[in-house]
């Protein structure tokens, strides 16, 4: 049954019955106190019935959860059609894990990775700053106060930062601050292009390819498609916190993933690893592409359908 059709449906459940009472003289405010209660659980059921019926997607034409990323969602839909396979018949897992075209890493794979610096961040900053300007003091918006701190110690000349949202005024940071007004955005290439979302970013990934490590903070929600796209560009992912960087408990799909990365609040020496790298892009392939089909962890610490333990996100890319 259609959306529109429920809601005539349960106009009519409404108005008829309220009619037919409020003629035979039955005080309003009871009647339409028994018309909302009936029509909270009709609206109850029904929720029930779609949850029950329905996987708990993040991605593709069965998508349950709202208010997710845009380009991932569109990202996802473009590897699921070069793949082939059928949207409504893969895996609950590879409709919850982000997935990334395969044409894109074949892109990625002859890009030159010799390595030209240590660091790179590329991406939005200023509006974390914005809103705590305002006063605005909620996670989301403190999740990335670490970023310029570390980018203050520990960048030199030969590494890259690139923040996609300063306004007029802003000033650069540091010989490697190539941030520019109106440049560089990862997430938003071509906003002239209605299918901008997925398109390649080429030059956000060649700047990865040659970094040891990308900086990986969390954005509005504690996850970052920046992170995966750091592994696929043969990067080491860093991030600051569990909490505020890997810590969205809907995203157990990604974080079943053991990948390496660093955690900074470990206190680990960061170090390059050609071997996690390698460890990291096989990781990748089997699990973020379709390219060897749809596959499955062995073992999966979750399931989306039971709403048990999710993965817990401190256990994953650990040495």
């Amino acid at each position: 049954m259609s959306r529109a059709c429920s809601c005539s449906i349960l106009a009519a459940l409404f108005l008829l019955p309220h009619a037919a009472l409020a003629f035979q003289g039955l005080p309003t405010a009871l009647l339409l106190e028994e018309q909302q209660t009936q029509l909270l659980a009709v609206h109850t059921e029904q929720a029930v019935e779609q949850r029950q019926s329905h996987r708990l997607c993040h991605w593709g034409p069965e998508q349950f959860y709202s208010g997710l990323s845009g380009r991932a969602q569109a990202v996802w839909n473009l590897a699921l059609e070069e793949s082939g396979l059928d949207a409504y018949n893969v895996s609950d897992y590879a409709c919850n894990v982000p997935k990334v075209p395969w044409s894109w890493v074949g892109k990625i794979q002859t890009m030159d990775h010799t390595k030209q610096r240590s660091y790179n961040f590329q991406g939005a900053y200023m509006f974390s700053v914005v809103h705590q300007q305002l006063g605005d003091k909620r996670p989301q918006y403190t999740a990335r106060n670490w970023l310029i701190d570390f980018v203050k110690e520990n960048f030199t000349d030969i590494d890259l930062l690139k923040i996609s949202d300063i306004t007029a005024g802003y000033k650069p940071i540091g010989p490697y601050d190539k941030s520019t007004l109106g440049g560089f955005d990862s997430h938003h290439p071509n906003s002239s292009d209605p299918h901008y979302f997925a398109s390649f970013d080429e030059p956000y990934f060649e700047e990865m390819a040659a970094s040891n490590f990308t900086l990986c903070p969390g954005g509005d929600r504690p996850w970052s498609m920046r992170f995966y796209e750091a592994i696929a560009a043969g990067s080491i992912p860093i991030i600051n916190s569990v909490t505020f960087d890997t810590g969205a408990k809907d995203m157990w799909a990604l974080w079943e993933i053991p990948y390496k990365y660093y955690t900074l609040t470990d206190g680990e020496p960061l170090v390059y690893r050609q071997d996690w790298v390698d460890y990291n892009t096989e990781l990748f392939i089997k699990y973020q592409t379709f390219h060897q089909g749809d596959n499955e962890l062995a073992s999966p610490m979750s399931s989306p359908k039971t709403g048990g333990n999710v993965a817990q996100a401190d256990m994953a890319g650990k040495a």
